[in-house]
């Protein structure tokens, strides 16, 4: 069997400084919804491309800014 690993939402999420609850705002989720797809539970697709599309944006604004 193989085994799936799962992108690293939280690390994505601490990279760019940001707490669950602010990340959940931003995409208009249900508070606690984040902490349970970072603990292991499988998105959904619309949530996995809302959360990566999310934080991969914030990331490389952040990146951006600092190589100014």
């Amino acid at each position: 069997m193989t085994e799936m690993t799962l992108p690293p939402y939280k690390a994505l999420r601490e990279a760019i400084g940001m707490s669950q609850r602010a990340v959940e705002r931003a995409l208009g989720w249900n508070t606690g919804r984040l902490s349970t797809i970072e603990r292991g539970l499988i998105p959904t697709d619309d949530e996995r491309r809302q959360l990566l599309a999310y934080l991969n944006t914030r990331l490389s604004e952040q990146t951006r800014s600092t190589d100014s």
